[in-house]
């Protein structure tokens, strides 16, 4: 091979090509060499050289094709491992988050067999469901609480998994009148309550801090707005009969907007100040909704539909506890399951 394009044919100049693809880090190194050469004495040379004596070599030559047919199987079998390697990938018609043990526990419960997944250089622990009309769901929790958290782990399953929807199941504080415990809310639209700025402003003589809110929203798509508009009464009926420790109330579907804030909120002047004050209409409040849409929205693999559905455990107020956790976490996954097998379209 010549050193360079156009000079005379080196002796040497294969090898050290070869060397120079091996040594130099910034190459992209082949998935496998093959030595070809009609010289005996390079044929030694290659075999001397402990830098590259470990690759296949082969003699060339014009009255034989043993050397072609070589190289043939080589590359056939080279294809046959990386369909292997393809085979090996999970596809999943839905992704399905949780942000808390309690919703993670509810999924265990109500989905039952679930099989272990773990994907190379990622420290997130999967689980695979095969539910029914033979419908995969891939499903993992979060490490931690917040948009953040549930921007990364949607991020990764749209990209490990290319699932047709990204559902985010669990619980949710309800605002406004006319709301149970319980009660499955399905965002029409997610917004950002806690995107804004903090600005000094003066009382008197005495400097205070004030936030200016910039709220962002993400719509539910056209589609699925249709599919959850359904009267689905008779389903919910059945759902609170399942349910453990349920209150008299009857179960209803609430949809409207979802806030979604950084924080945990305890106190109705926040929720009247940089919540209703800003987007009357809003049903529920949690911290990761936002995050979800907005990695769907902006992955690299287009095409995922995100869906919230959330049940309601409190109120945002001072009266916030854990009591209807449990409750509320079981509405918003059996309500989910049934909406994956016999509603959403594949």
């Amino acid at each position: 091979m010549p050193e360079e394009l156009g000079s005379d044919p080196n002796k040497d100049g294969g090898i050290n090509f070869i060397e120079e693809i091996i040594y130099i880090d910034t190459y992209k190194k082949p998935r496998d060499i093959i030595i070809l050469t009609a010289y005996d004495e390079l044929e030694q040379k290659v075999k001397s050289n402990e830098k590259i004596c470990g690759f296949y070599i082969l003699k060339y030559s014009e009255t034989s094709t043993e050397w072609s047919e070589h190289i043939k199987k080589r590359i056939e079998y080279i294809l046959t491992c990386e369909n292997n390697e393809k085979s090996e990938e999970i596809r999943a018609d839905v992704a399905l988050i949780t942000a808390v043990r309690t919703e993670s526990e509810a999924v265990r419960k109500i989905f039952r067999k679930l099989e272990k997944v773990n994907i190379k250089n990622d420290p997130t622990i999967y689980y695979k469901i095969q539910a029914e009309n033979n419908i995969t769901i891939i499903t993992a929790q979060q490490t931690e609480m917040g948009m953040a958290s549930a921007t990364t782990l949607s991020t990764k399953m749209i990209e490990h998994f290319k699932p047709k929807y990204l559902i985010m199941v669990g619980i949710a504080a309800g605002i406004g009148k006319d709301k149970n415990l319980g009660d499955i809310i399905i965002p029409s639209e997610v917004w950002n309550y806690s995107s804004g700025k903090y600005v000094e402003s003066k009382n008197g003589q005495e400097a205070m801090l004030s936030f200016l809110p910039d709220p962002v929203s993400i719509p539910l798509e056209t589609t699925i707005r249709e599919i959850v508009a359904q009267d689905f009464k008779e389903r919910l009926f059945k759902i609170k009969s399942e349910a453990d420790g349920a209150p008299d109330n009857d179960l209803k579907v609430v949809i409207g907007p979802m806030a979604c804030g950084a924080a945990v909120v305890a106190n109705k002047d926040i929720v009247e100040e940089l919540i209703k004050k800003h987007h009357r209409k809003t049903v529920g409040l949690d911290m990761e909704s936002y995050g979800i849409f907005f990695a769907a929205k902006n992955a690299v693999v287009t095409g995922t539909i995100p869906i919230c559905v959330k049940s309601i455990c409190d109120f945002a107020d001072v009266d916030k506890d854990d009591s209807a956790q449990k409750y509320a976490a079981f509405t918003s996954t059996l309500f989910v399951k049934k909406l994956i097998e016999e509603d959403l379209e594949f």
